[in-house]
């Protein structure tokens, strides 16, 4: 018994190092030992230039992918797949089906996809159209006598081509003024149901001098 336990006490930090050892390689190989799996995944069509996807699907694809294990498990935590359109498709509108390919998709590094499935999917394109519209301020307890300068006054707005004439206003976010003292320079966000630029504009408030406040009742 002796014997027994002196064989296994003797030069034990050299073997617990060891163990160490061989656990830190067996860990460092099995995280680089490559495996193929299959996950299904959110997506979102993406087309660059005055196209926009309005409704696209299906809305979840397939992929047969191959890579490290430690990277394919962090892909169950993508929320969402970008993929770029080929840019045939910028003359096209309404509903098109499109053929996917494997080069459309880079999930994350060292990862490969194999195949995708379903192969194709169906996009509704709409053409994007941009408008120049005057910006109208929403101020409330604005000051008597008190010039109001919008800087930019104009707005472009980005919206489907069939609304291209509809009535479209641009508004600023509601600005309480009660107690501002003047002159003042605030700088307030833009209120639009489509894709505006810029998103933010400033507003100068300043006291009207009296050579313009006599211009304007003359006018008046």
């Amino acid at each position: 018994m002796e014997k027994v336990r002196s064989l296994i006490l003797s030069n034990l930090h050299l073997k617990l190092l060891a163990l160490v050892f061989a656990l830190l390689l067996w860990f460092l190989a099995s995280n680089k030992e490559t495996a193929e799996t299959e996950i299904t995944l959110k997506v979102k069509p993406v087309l660059n230039g005055n196209y926009k996807v309005a409704d696209y699907k299906p809305k979840k694809l397939t992929f047969v992918v191959e890579g490290y294990r430690t990277q394919l498990l962090k892909l169950r935590g993508l929320s969402c797949v970008y993929f770029k359109l080929p840019l045939t498709l910028k003359n096209r509108t309404g509903w098109v089906v499109v053929p996917l390919k494997k080069d459309y998709f880079s999930l994350l590094p060292q990862v490969k996809v194999k195949k995708v499935y379903p192969n194709k999917i169906s996009v509704k394109l709409e053409r994007i159209v941009k408008r120049v519209v005057k910006i109208e301020p929403q101020l409330v307890n604005l000051p008597k006598g008190v010039k109001v300068i919008i800087s930019p006054n104009y707005g472009v707005v980005s919206l489907p081509e069939e609304l291209e004439n509809v009535p479209l206003k641009i508004r600023t976010e509601v600005v309480n003024l009660k107690g501002i003292k003047l002159p003042a320079q605030i700088v307030v966000s833009l209120e639009s149901p489509y894709p505006v630029e810029p998103k933010e504009v400033k507003i100068t408030l300043k006291r009207e001098e009296k050579d313009e406040s006599k211009k304007k009742a003359l006018w008046n």
